[in-house]
């Protein structure tokens, strides 16, 4: 018998919520207090994450604190399958899953002129992330990216031809992501299944 996938999501209310969101500075939408420019600190800024929720992830949106003109094609990137807590192997435009998005903000020169986050829907690319899997995420920083003062968490910028992580720069990029979560249906209880909704 075939399984029946689930996404564990309430399909056609307008009101539903993503099952599980995450913000490299801890908290959803946090603004910026550093920044950093495409040409003095990165040209994308990365994370690297586990998917440690116990469910498959489908990610639905990307967000970003960011400022600047129009991105290449390689604007938001995704590299799944990673084998750790490191960042891609390649540069880019090796990303198995990659599109354009449009800064919010056309441009700015501080940390205080990015007053939200854009938000880039990828719901149509069909990015799932398997439970317990790493997997990378990020953006093309075109003019300002947002980041925050180090919390633990380790973040990358792709710069002079590598990925150079912001700990030692004493930063933490500020990267956001929006999902839902996957499964079988003969896999879930039923108190997992009613509590999704």
């Amino acid at each position: 018998m075939r399984s029946l996938l689930l996404v564990l999501c309430v399909v056609g209310l307008a009101f539903a919520q993503f099952s599980y969101e995450y913000n490299t500075g801890g908290t959803l939408g946090m603004l910026p207090n550093l920044v950093g420019s495409s040409t003095g600190w990165a040209e994308y800024f990365v994370v690297t994450l586990q998917n440690n929720t116990g469910y498959d992830l489908e990610i639905m949106e990307f967000r970003f604190p960011c400022c600047g003109p129009q991105t290449s094609a390689y604007g938001w990137v995704v590299w799944t399958g990673l084998s750790g807590l490191v960042p891609p192997a390649g540069d880019p435009t090796t990303a198995q899953y990659y599109g354009q998005f449009t800064p919010a903000i056309p441009s700015g020169g501080s940390a205080g002129d990015i007053t939200e986050y854009t938000i880039v829907d990828v719901s149509s690319a069909e990015i799932v992330i398997p439970a317990d899997g790493y997997w990378c995420f990020g953006y093309d920083n075109t003019q300002l990216g947002g980041q925050d003062y180090f919390n633990g968490v380790v973040t990358y910028g792709w710069y002079e031809g590598s990925w150079d992580p912001d700990q030692g720069w004493g930063r933490t990029d500020l990267l956001e992501f929006a999902a839902y979560y996957r499964m079988s249906l003969d896999q879930a209880t039923w108190a997992q299944i009613k509590a999704s909704f």
